[in-house]
């Protein structure tokens, strides 16, 4: 168990954080035997939240009590608060289903900034965190060809530098415009990519210049980054105090702040990150429900099947129990309310932009639907069908007969128009006939 080090988050100490070994024992009071398990993702399929809440998943339900069937299910959309006011207000109380959701979700709500959040965060049910950010860093990175080297050069650019970014609330969102307020910087995220690869394909192909990203979500997504030739370059690391030796010249953000004011309010924003890959239930669970669930999760990543995959798909795991991610939490609601109010000041006025997409309207007819939204469209006059993903969260509109419908409604045959950005891109909408 790795414990979230007061001096990484420049906060009080966390009294009370860590667990004694010997608490963690059987559970007899709590039973999930012929239940199904839910662990509800606050994100689209593909991306880092993504990951890490399938890895839970696929390996929890032997260490709940009853061994109980579990399933993923992603419930993207307002930047995973739709994921978090389900967990707070409508899913059931029984432990049957928890979830997880964007880090920032506690500061933003207890900043009172994000008009979703209707909940208190300190009454959720916290199961734990996958990643304490150990030997992780959340970084700005940049595309090569702009001639950005260095955090100065974003500071004496003539234009912002569009970033991509998914919606307000979200940490590639938030956390570039409040760096751009305390550095000086010239970038504008630029909002509403739908998540996950998207992100990446960005920038790849220059709609936008840069992104912060998780160096783990880099390392699994977009391996080919971290190798020589790279088209990107890391010019700053955020949510660490040391500089990882994968970016040797890329100096963190505490190194190029000045002003102590500038410093609380950056400590605050990394605080989150701590808690960087969160799982939360509802509030109210009993306590036995609740113990077996922060059980099952700290077991399930001490396993060696959890371990092994984990190194095979690159996530980098520090957990911390749920009895530690509470304990953070409290310590974010006692912070001074002076710096919750520069923090939702900076965020009134955001200058970042919708993007503007060039939708590609093609007819034809969906030749495959697979997992997670994929789907394969056999475009009139076209001998290969091209490949896409649906995505929740409103992102992709469906119409069956000039109807909306769910997109579970779409079968293979079905004859539709379709509106996308490319090959291997999210569909903007579908309209089908049955």
């Amino acid at each position: 168990m790795v414990s979230i080090p007061k001096v990484r988050l420049g906060l009080a100490a966390l009294a009370g954080a860590a667990v004694a070994a010997g608490s963690i024992g059987a559970v007899k009071a709590a039973d999930f035997k012929g239940k199904t398990v839910k662990v509800v993702i606050g994100y689209a399929a593909g991306g880092g939240y993504d990951r890490y809440g399938r890895q839970v998943a696929r390996h929890i339900g032997k260490y709940l009590p009853g061994k109980p069937n579990v399933l993923a299910q992603n419930r993207p959309g307002a930047g995973s608060y739709n994921a978090a006011n389900y967990l707070f207000y409508n899913a059931p109380k029984d432990g049957t289903e928890f979830g997880t959701f964007a880090r920032s979700v506690p500061i933003l709500a207890l900043a009172g900034k994000k008009s979703q959040a209707k909940f208190d965060p300190r009454k959720f049910t916290w199961i734990g965190t996958s990643s304490s950010y150990k030997g992780e860093a959340y970084v700005m990175v940049v595309r090569k060809d702009t001639g950005v080297k260095s955090i100065n050069d974003l500071r004496s650019l003539d234009r912002p530098l569009n970033f991509a970014a998914t919606s307000f609330g979200s940490d590639g969102t938030d956390v570039p415009i409040v760096l751009r307020e305390i550095l000086g910087l010239n970038i504008q995220p630029l909002r509403g990519y739908p998540g996950g690869n998207t992100l990446y394909l960005a920038v790849e192909r220059n709609e936008a210049q840069g992104r912060m990203t998780g160096y783990a979500s880099m390392k699994t997504a977009k391996p080919d980054w971290l190798l020589p030739g790279s088209p990107i370059r890391v010019v700053l690391q955020f949510a660490t105090q040391t500089r990882l030796p994968d970016f040797p010249e890329a100096p963190t953000a505490r190194e190029v702040i000045t002003k102590p004011e500038d410093r609380a309010l950056l400590e605050m924003l990394e605080a989150p990150f701590y808690m960087a890959r969160p799982f939360a239930a509802p509030p109210g669970l009993a306590p036995d429900v609740a113990k077996a669930l922060r059980v099952a999760f700290m077991k399930a990543h001490g396993d060696p099947a959890y371990k092994a995959e984990a190194k095979k798909f690159r996530l980098l795991t520090s957990p911390s129990s749920g009895e530690e991610v509470q304990a953070l939490v409290e310590r974010l609601g006692k912070i001074d309310r002076k710096l919750y109010d520069r923090y939702s000041k900076i965020l009134e006025n955001p200058k970042s932009p919708l993007r503007k997409v060039k939708w590609i309207k093609v007819s034809g007819a969906i030749d495959k639907i697979g997992k997670k939204g994929r789907f394969e469209f056999k475009v009139d006059g076209q001998a290969k069908a091209v490949k896409s993903r649906m995505a929740g969260g409103g992102y992709t509109k469906v119409q069956i007969n000039g109807k909306k419908a769910n997109r579970k409604k779409l079968k293979a045959g079905m004859k539709c128009e379709m509106w996308y950005e490319g090959p291997g891109s999210y569909a903007g909408k579908l309209e089908c006939k049955s």
